[in-house]
């Protein structure tokens, strides 16, 4: 695999010399792979401060990072009084890194970077689908996020429906002690097992970016629980990122030849596209409704808006990348510098390309008695 991926960065190297000049005039138009599609309410952004600070989270990071692209010097960087001035995306989510680093002090390195970088796409996947859930939820008593992770879209959810009840379950949840609302608390559970929650208890459940943690056998078994607990009329609302990006280049290819390998290896669903409505028709449930959510790598995108999501989305994937660089050494067979060329050629193969990461969003409702 590592004499073959070499081979790859070799003649994409040399395809680049020859033609180093991009095309980036030939955008797709509004319905083709850049557009955003949401059934979220447009008027998010403008109604409350909660929700404002996800957007104004977003602009900042953008401002922030395109500064330290373009190399702006230190006295360059001064600006306005209570202008946000950041040198890079990291130092702007830094404050949070370490308040996370506060509550999971056993936690490594590598769980903080990744728990960052997942930090930085809810912020893009809030901004993109304007809102924290597109479920036609109506004062729920009872929300549920099955997978909590980090705890920030809970942590939202909470301040945004103080009369409702938030709980985050994970196999390791965050140990948020200080400064929770009253309205939020955290269980420790496996989603994969019983849920410590009765039947036909819970108004709404929001899962998100768990394709890694669900094996594929595993899938019918957590739709079962979710369709126990949740009210008769409830909904659960289902969002999963598909497992490499569009439009690929060839050094992306050979990524994607190995991920594909990997996850076979680990009985991840490569297919969930489909396999997740069909499964949540088996189980029960009514009223699915499936929306693509197409967001570009890359600031190759001619209008403004998908402009900045792409740049985002790109700091996202090369995070990514950068995490995984531990792991996928060793099982590629190449070296750690073959593995950083590589990566910086996908990186230019994304603007090149056009390449775009879809998300899928699944909305489906319990029957009613």
């Amino acid at each position: 695999m590592g004499n073959q991926t070499s081979k790859v960065i070799a003649t994409s190297k040399k395809r680049r010399d020859r033609n180093r000049r991009r095309s980036l005039n030939t955008i797709h138009s509004h319905d083709g792979p850049y557009s955003i599609s949401s059934n979220g309410n447009n008027d998010w952004s403008d109604t409350q401060s909660y929700k404002r600070s996800s957007e104004e989270t977003l602009e900042a990071a953008v401002n922030a990072a395109e500064a330290m692209k373009n190399n702006i010097s230190k006295q360059h960087l001064s600006s306005p009084p209570n202008a946000p001035r950041r040198k890079s995306i990291s130092e702007f989510f830094s404050r949070r890194k370490q308040s996370l680093v506060a509550l999971h002090p056993t936690n490594v390195a590598e769980d903080m970077k990744e728990s960052d970088r997942l930090q930085r796409q809810h912020y893009l996947l809030k901004s993109s689908r304007k809102s924290n859930t597109v479920a036609p939820i109506d004062s729920p008593k009872v929300i549920i996020e099955s997978g909590t992770g980090n705890g920030i879209w809970a942590l939202e959810m909470a301040a945004e429906h103080k009369s409702s009840q938030i709980i985050g379950i994970d196999i390791k949840p965050p140990a948020y002690n200080i400064s929770c609302p009253p309205n939020l608390c955290f269980n420790q559970s496996d989603i994969t097992e019983s849920w410590p929650m009765n039947n036909n208890s819970v108004d709404f459940i929001f899962q998100r970016n768990m394709y890694l943690c669900i094996m594929k056998e595993q899938w019918p078994k957590v739709l079962a629980e979710m369709f126990r607990v949740i009210k008769p009329g409830g909904y659960i609302e289902l969002v999963e990122t598909e497992l490499w990006s569009h439009n690929p280049g060839p050094v992306q290819k050979a990524f994607i030849s190995f991920y594909k390998d990997q996850c076979v290896s680990l009985n991840v669903d490569l297919d969930v596209d489909e396999s997740i409505g069909t499964c949540l028709e088996e189980t029960g449930f009514v009223d699915i409704e499936k929306t693509y959510i197409d967001i570009p790598i890359g600031e190759w995108p001619a209008d403004s808006e998908s402009r900045k999501y792409g740049f985002i989305n790109k700091e996202i994937q090369k995070a990514m990348l950068k995490n995984k660089k531990h792991s996928y050494v060793p099982k590629w067979g190449i070296s750690p510098n073959d593995y950083d060329v590589a990566v910086s050629e996908v990186l230019d193969e994304y603007e090149e390309f056009h390449s775009f990461s879809r998300f899928i969003c699944w909305i489906a409702k319990k029957p009613l008695e």
